[in-house]
């Protein structure tokens, strides 16, 4: 893959082509994923979040669901994608073979899946973030790219804050999810919005991002914006989102919103991205390393 560039998108001023946002300024931070095939996620990025979420005092991620992570399950393709891969895993054959699966809070864990995380590297604030990616197809499965404010320690969910810039699940082919979550607006109550597509966002890849500004937050698809979300419509005591965040990228399975797996899901699953990229925008955005 070449240096990013951008031919729908302008920092520049003057007349705008149709379907540019003027606002959108320099790219300050990318994942281009243009690894070695097998090669994992830039450890100078990214670091794993394993297991099935007991770590935290979370069952099933605090979403019943179905996944144990592992670091195995995500590496590049060698053809400029990283690929996270949620496997499904059969029991022993015989009764008197010690089970090989890891131990999940439901027994042995019949998927294995990858959460990705920049917590321990990088945070950000403010900007245009998109991810091009193309999601798995079949019912179960739970695609998310989102965001945890950097407090989280001493802040607990849901006040710490949390930008869903895209869910999508594939019991719901053609719909996307844009959510806030926060003290006043969170789990089901979650302050955001749906949006039903004329087509399977599986069959192809599609770039979803937020405009994330002191005071407002927009949600797009393909330069499609369908969403916007501002202190004064969510109450400004919920607004959280005026901090660093650190960015996560998980594909999970099951549980309360990835629903019943189907029997016949594709093994392995995979959502597939070719690139996370951070822009200015309306001259806000910034990041942040982590220091010890």
């Amino acid at each position: 893959m070449t240096e990013p560039t951008s031919t729908s998108h302008s920092s520049q001023g003057g007349s705008a082509e149709p379907g540019v946002d003027p606002l959108i300024g320099e790219l300050i931070w990318s994942q281009e994923f243009d690894a070695a095939a097998g090669s994992e996620p830039s450890t100078e990025f990214w670091s794993h979040e394993t297991g099935d979420g007991a770590q935290f005092g979370l069952q099933g991620w605090g979403n019943q669901e179905l996944q144990y992570y592992t670091p195995q399950n995500v590496s590049h393709d060698g053809g400029s994608n990283l690929v996270i891969r949620a496997e499904r895993l059969e029991a022993p054959s015989s009764t008197e073979v010690t089970d090989p699966r890891p131990s999940a809070w439901y027994g042995p864990a019949e998927f294995t899946s990858a959460r990705i995380t920049t917590k321990e590297h990088m945070l950000f604030e403010y900007g245009r973030y998109e991810i091009r990616a193309k999601v798995p197809a079949g019912s179960g499965t739970w695609s998310a790219f989102w965001m945890l404010g950097h407090d989280i320690q001493t802040n607990p969910w849901p006040a710490v804050g949390e930008i869903d810039v895209m869910e999508q699940i594939g019991r719901e082919a053609n719909r996307v999810f844009g959510t806030l979550h926060c003290a006043g607006h969170h789990s089901d109550h979650g302050f955001g919005k749906t949006l039903d597509l004329p087509f399977n966002l599986a069959d192809d890849f599609h770039t979803y991002g937020v405009n994330w500004q002191p005071t407002q937050i927009d949600w797009f698809i393909d330069d499609h914006l369908y969403f916007s979300a501002t202190p004064e419509a969510m109450g400004k005591e919920n607004w959280v989102f005026d901090k660093p965040y650190y960015l996560l990228l998980n594909l999970a399975i099951g549980g309360g919103l990835g629903g019943e797996v189907a029997s016949n899901l594709t093994n392995p699953a995979e959502l597939v991205v070719d690139f996370i990229r951070v822009f200015k925008y309306n001259s806000y955005g910034r990041t942040l390393p982590v220091t010890a």
